[in-house]
């Protein structure tokens, strides 16, 4: 009975102290939740940065559009 006792107190110490000092492991889809939430956020509040997220997001949809009428006009 006190060889139990002496192990449980010793497990909750060994669980108090790595529990304390180690991050929390976020998964992947964790990780990518926040940061869509800070990245939408960020585009109501920051009206500079949301108007440079946009013109290159729509730069990089006209680049890849006549990329890809390059690439079928050549195979013709």
């Amino acid at each position: 009975m006190v060889i139990a006792t002496t192990l449980n107190k010793e497990m909750e110490m060994t669980e108090a102290t790595t529990v304390s000092t180690e991050k929390p492991v976020l998964s992947r889809r964790r990780l990518r939740a926040d940061g869509r939430k800070k990245r939408k956020l960020k585009l109501k509040t920051d009206k500079e940065y949301s108007k440079a997220y946009f013109e290159a997001k729509s730069k990089r949809s006209a680049e890849k559009k006549s990329a890809f009428r390059k690439k079928k006009s050549k195979k013709k």
